[in-house]
């Protein structure tokens, strides 16, 4: 199943009849056991909402919140320390990373931590909605819902204007989401542009500035930034793009889609920008051999505390130059005796090759060409390009130049200048946690993924994204080299499943061989990038929720369509077992119940085996 990302939960045009119909509901049903103390609605995302109250408005309030944005709610009747330590286990069990308090009380007001960086975002907000400045607070004591470390904020209401707070909680519920990632940074407001459209529809999250803008806002191109609606709460995570275009100060222009999930059919009205948390590294080094096929990244003590800090279970790694990345787990991070510089990062072969870092780029975007060409460094002149070196630059990349194939030397000697010029810089972006919603998989299905594992065998391979043949855009079918098939143990016309965060696609396979037709689509200069690639049509990107090219996605085998495709070589062995078993007239019917169900998945096994030993059993590097 998809999971939506969490702000994109719609508000229903009659929420005050829901609030009116869960009220009924309350008067005519407890909902506390007679002895309990804590009732708990469970949810899907991790926010959650706690309401110390027994009184009938706030508790459909809390109710009528949940059932929309399907947040965690706990109402409690009387608060104990026994009760605040269950609340801290259940934050910890269900890896909570936002809360909000629900109060009764005579004036209607609200507080927050003292370092909490998003009390200007909630101020705007609640002023919007209701009208008037609300009284608020600052405290420097955390308690059942206020926490340091996490975005949090506790609403004081008086009981008789719940169903008037239903707007302003609903925004915050959908804007909370954007602060899990430990945003730091100050929201900024900006206009959108009527007059302008964006240079380019891909990315689809593409949000377009000028340069004095960039500059006045400290943003870079390819730069990530959450792009908010106040006003409904509904969010975009957009990449930075520079136009050439005489946009107004602080005017950008949004792509289609952007504008649509932020506005709907509604003109644009003033949103707020703010730039992604993120983590710089300026130095990328090599792996020993024996780290290679461990799959991990190597970074210094300090930068594993810093990310595991932040409750992310995922990391997005990304060339800024290029806007590369892939995601990866908080479990593949090592730290190595001796490493100590926090910007230095260490990556094995395929890594590289995913952020354009092993081999020169095919092809870096003139802006960001300049920015290389003109980096300087008064306290280090030895890192300032010389006219020479940025002579190398322009005739390789100059007015849209893509890389020609070039020789070893030359190659070595354009990655030493590339390299003093900056361009091994990269970010780590800290994942939110809704685009990996762990869900419980029901217990058939996950012993009928163990049955098909053991018999058919399951193997994967991280793949990076381009564009298909001209011909596949409107098709059904991804393309992957010979080579890469083989890996997977598949054959052409064979079903592979796409994976790409919370969501996935299945898809036809066809053999990729030809470099001319993928140049057609794609600046790539030679074939054995093709080994490391899956080419996907634009409808398979967009159902996987892929804004652009140049993504890492995992391709794995369908165990299931294998089964079925195999299922002529076990029906003839399972026949002849089937027959032998009840031929045998000395034996009891439930003695030849137990040897069918010995023998027929014996046979259904051994007959399978060339599937399954198609495949390498060693743990496939990234």
């Amino acid at each position: 199943m998809i999971n939506k990302l969490p702000n994109a939960f719609s508000i229903p045009e009659n929420i005050r009849t829901d609030f009116s119909k869960n009220k009924s509901m309350l008067v005519k049903r407890k909902i506390f056991s007679p002895f309990g103390q804590i009732k708990r609605y469970k949810g899907s995302s991790p926010i959650l909402m706690v309401i110390p109250s027994t009184d009938i408005n706030l508790l459909a309030l809390g109710i009528t919140l949940q059932e929309i944005s399907l947040c965690h709610l706990m109402i409690v009747k009387r608060f104990t320390p026994k009760v605040e330590t269950r609340i801290e286990r259940y934050i910890a069990q269900y890896n909570i990373r936002g809360l909000i308090g629900i109060e009764e009380h005579e004036n209607n007001g609200y507080e927050y931590m003292y370092n909490d960086h998003f009390h200007p975002l909630i101020n705007y907000i609640t002023e919007k909605y209701i009208g008037t400045t609300v009284p608020n607070a600052i405290t420097m004591e955390e308690d059942y819902c206020l926490k340091e470390n996490k975005p949090s904020v506790k609403f004081f209401i008086h009981n008789k204007d719940a169903a008037s707070f239903l707007p302003v909680l609903l925004s915050i519920l959908k804007v909370l989401p954007t602060q899990i990632e430990h945003n730091q940074k100050p929201w900024t407001t900006a206009s959108v542009s009527d007059a302008f459209k964006v240079s380019m529809i891909t990315p689809f999250n593409r949000l377009e500035l000028t340069i004095e803008t960039q500059k006045k806002w400290g943003l870079r191109e390819h730069d990530y930034v959450f792009v908010l609606n106040p006003i409904t709460g509904s969010f975009r995570k957009c990449i930075v793009y520079e136009t050439k275009k005489n946009l107004n100060s602080n005017e950008v222009t949004l792509s289609a889609g952007v504008k649509k999930s932020l506005f709907g059919s509604s003109p644009p009205g003033p949103i707020l920008i703010q730039k992604a948390a993120r983590y710089p590294v300026h130095q990328i080094q090599t792996q020993n051999a024996a780290d290679v096929q461990l799959n991990r990244i190597i970074v210094s003590e300090n930068m594993l505390n810093k990310l595991k800090a932040t409750e992310s279970p995922y990391v997005e790694l990304m060339n800024p130059h290029t806007g590369a990345s892939f995601d990866f787990h908080l479990s593949q991070l090592a730290q190595q005796p001796g490493l100590n510089d926090d910007k230095t990062i260490k990556l094995n072969y395929i890594q590289r090759q995913f952020l354009d870092y092993e081999q020169p780029p095919d092809y870096i975007p003139p802006t960001v060409l300049t920015n290389l060409c003109l980096r300087t460094d008064d306290s280090n002149k030895e890192l300032c390009l010389t006219d020479a070196e940025q002579t190398i630059l322009k005739e390789t990349y100059g007015h849209g130049k893509v890389l020609e194939r070039i020789s070893y030397q030359e190659s070595l000697q354009l990655k030493k200048v590339l390299k003093k010029a900056g361009y091994y810089h990269t970010f780590m972006y800290p994942v939110n946690h809704y685009y990996k919603e762990s869900r419980k998989t029901p217990i058939l299905k996950r012993l009928g993924n163990k049955l098909l594992t053991a018999f058919i065998g399951n193997k994967q391979l991280s793949l990076k994204v381009i564009r298909p043949y001209t011909s596949d855009e409107t098709s059904n079918i991804i393309r992957l080299t010979k080579s890469t098939m083989t890996l997977l143990g598949i054959e052409e016309a064979d079903t592979v499943i796409l994976s790409y965060r919370n969501k996935t696609a299945k898809a036809q396979v066809l053999e990729m061989n030809d470099l001319d037709l993928i140049k057609e689509t794609n600046i790539m200069s030679s074939s054995s990038l093709m080994n490391i690639s899956v080419a996907v049509p634009s409808t398979i990107r967009t159902h996987l929720g892929l804004n652009n090219i140049g993504k890492v996605i995992v391709v794995e085998r369908d165990m299931a369509f294998l089964l079925k495709k195999n299922f002529n070589i076990q029906f003839v062995p399972i026949i002849a077992v089937m027959f032998t078993v009840l031929s045998v007239s000395i034996l009891t019917t439930w003695t030849r119940i137990l040897l069918l169900l010995l023998f027929v998945p014996l046979s259904m096994y051994v007959t399978l085996s060339r599937v399954r030993y198609s495949i390498s059993n060693k743990k496939q590097s990234y």
